[in-house]
């Protein structure tokens, strides 16, 4: 059950995210670096960079992490989760924060990639020990 942890904290870290992708909008909105229409079709303007990366990250936040609420909730309906499926997990939690991190800050390519590639090779991890854990039927 301790998978629940890092799935639980992934979830809100998401939530939570949004408020900062607001924020961001609100700020550009206020300042004029958006129109509203903007804001209401995403078309016919070019928001500020403080504004996309949160917005782009908050994307990708609804990618990869998808994969690891499945095979997350896979190994607990099976009852398979044990100490190496938990600190895989846990290590993927702490990839995608520093993913965001490296992403709404200072924004290096090739760190946000290799944060990137970590977590994704965490996720390919957790589901080839999944498949290689259940027993043939």
């Amino acid at each position: 059950m301790q998978l629940i942890y890092p799935m639980g904290l992934l979830a809100i870290f998401t939530l939570l995210y949004a408020a900062l992708v607001l924020a961001t909008r609100i700020k550009a909105y206020r300042q004029g670096d958006v129109k509203a229409r903007y804001l209401r079709e995403f078309t016919d303007d070019t928001p500020p960079s403080y504004m996309q990366k949160p917005t782009r990250h908050w994307s990708n936040l609804f990618e990869l992490p998808v994969l690891f609420y499945a095979v997350c909730l896979a190994i607990l309906v099976l009852n398979l989760s044990d100490t190496v499926f938990i600190y895989l997990a846990w290590s993927f939690f702490v990839m995608r924060l520093i993913h965001a991190l490296i992403h709404t800050t200072y924004n290096h390519v090739l760190h946000r990639l290799g944060a990137f590639i970590i977590g994704h090779l965490i996720i390919l991890a957790m589901w080839v020990r999944l498949l290689m854990m259940v027993p043939a039927s």
